[in-house]
């Protein structure tokens, strides 16, 4: 889909004037950025001698930040308010040049492009709207061909950007709470990265440090494309309302509207476009049902070709929200695991997707069921340490207070229809017979006894269960209930994650132990008794919330925003739930 916007011309960040910015791959990029292939460039931030380079001590005095001309830096003031002079690392700046003999560190184009996507990308998420003035300025600069003024401001941009990449790092919950970059201050100026300071910042360091693999960078250039495609097309008239549901060979409402949102979204192509455009009224068939089919299937939603509730709110979205939300999603793409040595379990909440990847390649797929937007899962980084085979539920205090007895207070079978077993402790499993509790005056907030279902084929947690710290009991667990995993929606469950392929999974984990002699999980399974096997090589897990990317094909994909984390609404889950903790170190 992306190559048939490619086309178009994306806006630059110039003062009076729109160019077409071609950016190049990431192999053209690391190809010209090594510093054997830097030209020899004479003109240094200050006029001085080779030899009073290397003799001169380094003093403030010798980088003069006047250098910028013709150009009034006012988004300095809204970056770091606190600043002396109009830029935000004037005494870092310093010992930076230094280090490199106080020459251009932009002087190379693929060092240029790399930081302005990056810029980019972080000013159009809405996480850092100050970023825009500063690219503004950036492009007056290139315009005015200014190069020592330009490499000032890029390196003092880059250094801003490198700060609040380590915030985001270290704050991930404001990717998923609304909330905005706060303006830098000389506290968070001297969080800069100590290698910085201690590296000479060649076109090739610049360019790893803002994107370590050639996927990072493809990814991030297939995206922005989008995102200014999108940010620069006029407002739709689409709306999410209208009839409930349009099936095969009806007549759609706002129907021409309709063909104009699947036409910008690269779902129908131009030439089907301007025909049916022409017709007297549009009709769920054909060519429309078809675009309509794509459309659903880029948005993990059944692709029946229907057009129902779902599908017409995926299609509402107005354009420059969809080019917000894509960047909100690159930012929150910098999270998770980096360990490539060993496999890495990404599981993808809106998509109800588990990922698991090993050396950049995906070795494993499998559908999930998470939490409900009532009770969401937690997003949190860790890693898995235990396998329980045919294990025992110990029913959770949440389920517990909201669940079951609820349901014993309706009836009071409820407990053995559901094979469940009431116990006086977690320490003491004496078992509680149900009849001894008068039901209609238990407060659950205040209930002593505990719930408990033993392993066997109506387990609640099915064969196998996967654990790993964190502080909220979520775990991965197989499930009895295998039709649920046929639905489109699937954030059905109390917060932890149902896994499809559970066996299979099991299977992957027990093999990546090595260990020859261990019984395989069939035989486990087969023993009927519970078995906890402690895992001596770990495996990172990441439990994400990702609601747009580009896929391999370079197709934009988008999924429903379930817990409100894209954008405020009445489902916007509880901050707890975002806290997005890191337990794996």
């Amino acid at each position: 889909m992306l190559n048939c916007l490619r086309r178009i011309l994306v806006p630059c960040y110039c003062a009076s004037a729109l160019m077409v910015v071609s950016v190049p791959s990431f192999a053209e990029l690391t190809a010209s950025g090594s510093v054997e292939t830097l030209p020899d460039i004479q003109s240094n931030m200050l006029p001085i001698s080779s030899a009073s380079q290397q003799a001169e001590p380094i003093v403030s005095s010798r980088l003069d930040l006047g250098l910028i001309k013709g150009v009034e830096i006012s988004s300095t003031s809204r970056l770091c308010p606190s600043a002396t002079s109009n830029l935000c690392f004037s005494k870092q700046l310093e010992q930076v040049y230094a280090l490199n003999g106080y020459l251009p560190l932009w002087g190379q184009e693929s060092a240029r492009e790399a930081l302005l996507l990056a810029l980019k990308s972080i000013s159009y998420s809405g996480l850092l709207d100050t970023m825009r003035p500063r690219l503004n300025e950036l492009g007056q600069l290139a315009e005015q061909q200014d190069q020592r003024g330009y490499d000032l401001l890029a390196t003092d941009s880059y250094l801003a950007l490198l700060v609040y990449r380590k915030q985001l790092s270290e704050h991930p919950s404001i990717l998923f709470r609304h909330q905005y970059l706060p303006p830098l201050d000389e506290q968070t100026v001297a969080t800069l990265p100590a290698w910085v300071m201690a590296s000479d910042l060649n076109s090739s360091v610049l360019i790893s440090s803002l994107y370590p693999s050639k996927a990072d960078f493809d990814n991030e250039r297939q995206a922005i494309d989008y995102i200014e495609y999108f940010n620069q097309l006029p407002a739709h008239h689409f709306s999410s309302k209208g009839r409930g549901v349009t099936k095969a060979g009806e007549v759609v409402d706002n129907g021409y509207e309709l063909l104009e949102v699947m036409y910008r979204l690269g779902d129908l192509p131009k030439a089907q476009y301007e025909i049916l455009s022409m017709q007297p009224r549009v009709v769920n068939s054909g060519d429309v049902n078809q675009a309509v089919r794509r459309f659903q299937a880029r948005n993990g939603l059944n692709s029946d070709g229907i057009i129902g509730p779902a599908t017409r709110r995926q299609l509402a979205l107005p354009y420059q929200e969809i080019a917000r939300v894509i960047a909100l999603n690159l930012q929150r793409g910098v999270l998770g695991a980096k360990n490539q040595d060993r496999p890495s379990i990404t599981v993808n909440i809106p998509n109800y997707q588990l990922v698991i990847t090993h050396q950049d390649k995906v070795v494993f797929e499998s559908k999930v069921i998470v939490g409900r937007p009532d009770r969401p899962t937690n997003l949190f980084s860790s890693e898995l340490n235990i396998l329980v085979v045919n294990p025992r539920w110990n029913v959770p205090e949440t389920i517990k207070k909201k669940d079951i007895i609820p349901g014993m207070k309706r009836s009071t079978d409820y407990l053995s229809r559901k094979n469940l077993t009431m116990i006086k402790s977690w320490g003491d499993r004496t078992e509680i017979s149900p009849e001894l509790v008068e039901w209609s005056n238990v407060d659950p907030d205040t209930f002593p006894y505990e719930f408990m279902q033993g392993p066997g084929p109506r387990n609640a947690l099915g064969n196998v269960k996967f654990l790993m710290p964190n502080d909220y009991s979520v775990y991965l667990h197989d499930t009895p209930a295998r039709g649920l995993f046929n639905r489109d929606r699937r954030n059905l469950s109390s917060g932890c994650v149902r896994v499809e392929k559970a066996a299979e999974l099991a299977e992957y984990v027990l093999d990546y132990q090595g260990r020859p002699r261990w019984r395989n999980y069939s035989q486990l399974v087969k023993n009927q008794e519970t078995d906890t096997i402690s895992l001596p090589r770990r495996i990172d897990v990441d439990v994400t919330y990702v609601t747009a990317w580009v896929d391999s094909q370079g197709n934009l994909q988008m999924r429903e925003d379930i817990y409100g984390y894209d954008r405020p609404s009445r489902h916007t889950a509880d901050d707890k739930y975002s806290a997005v903790k890191n337990y794996r170190y």
